[in-house]
């Protein structure tokens, strides 16, 4: 079978599947609270239940989170 020659292995590989991940619980940035929470993931709003800051959930293609403030 001919392979198409702008195609390479590495297009497979760039799929971000670490940016699905789902999270039940995470620290404030600011005040450290530990805040379990319902499911979350990649730019939903979430909201710190003890400082009450608003942050924005980034996860990045190795399913890392990282939270910023909205």
């Amino acid at each position: 079978m001919p392979r198409d020659e702008g195609f390479t292995d590495e297009d497979d590989e760039a799929t971000p599947d670490g940016a699905k991940r789902k999270f039940d619980e995470f620290e404030c940035p600011a005040c450290s609270a530990h805040n379990p929470y319902e499911e979350f993931g990649n730019n939903d709003e979430v909201l710190c239940g003890y400082c009450g800051l608003s942050l924005k959930a980034i996860v990045d293609a190795e399913g890392k989170l990282k939270l910023r403030e909205a």
